[in-house]
């Protein structure tokens, strides 16, 4: 039972390495920084480590009896799956999605991080950063997918969403080894009532 925390913590961590490494080659395309040549092999990155990392990620979460972690996470790859094998499949056909759908999924995403944002405040000031950032650049893509405004906007939510994963896996990760965070996480901005669900891992 003593090792429980440690393993739930590895598999956040391992999720929000994902999420790090597929928003921030996102944010770079869409910034500029990567060509647009480059388009496959981004949606391929994206695909494998904001996609299918965390799904595999969130699938663990649930097995380790960490069921808020394994919603949040197999949600938000699942998202990036879909996102991501539409563009391959339209790139590599004549078959073209219009960027309703695309607009549709990112409103409802942001829905969902919005309600996580709250969720997570019961975990630490870090954790619910994240989600508020993810909130944001969900709601940027929307607006970018009914072209109200460009994609550099997005780009750099999802850049500044990147570094705030990085950071907390770092966080996590360090906790689950030696006790400690390398990365402070901060505490809980809300606290749970008496007898309430608790987490022992940041």
């Amino acid at each position: 039972m003593a090792d429980e925390s440690p393993r739930r913590s590895d598999v956040l961590a391992m999720g929000l390495f994902g999420v790090a490494v597929g928003t921030l080659t996102l944010g770079l395309a869409q910034f500029g920084a990567i060509p647009d040549r480059d388009h496959i092999g981004t949606m391929i990155v994206v695909l494998a480590f904001g996609g299918l990392v965390q799904f595999l990620a969130g699938i663990a979460s649930i097995r380790f009896h960490e069921p808020f972690c394994g919603v949040a996470l197999t949600t938000y790859g699942f998202f990036w799956i879909t996102v991501c094998t539409a563009k391959l499949v339209s790139a590599g056909t004549t078959f073209q999605l219009s960027p309703v759908p695309y607009a549709q999924l990112n409103f409802v995403h942001f829905v969902f991080a919005a309600v996580m944002v709250y969720l997570t405040a019961y975990r630490s000031a870090t954790l619910s950063l994240l989600c508020s950032m993810v909130a944001a650049t969900c709601f940027l893509t929307f607006l970018a997918r009914l072209e109200l405004l460009t994609d550099t906007l997005p780009g750099i939510g999802h850049i500044v969403v990147g570094l705030t994963a990085l950071y907390h896996a770092v966080g996590s990760i360090t906790f689950a080894f030696t006790g400690h965070e390398l990365a402070p996480l901060g505490p809980p901005l809300l606290r749970r009532s008496a007898g309430g669900p608790s987490q022992a891992v940041p």
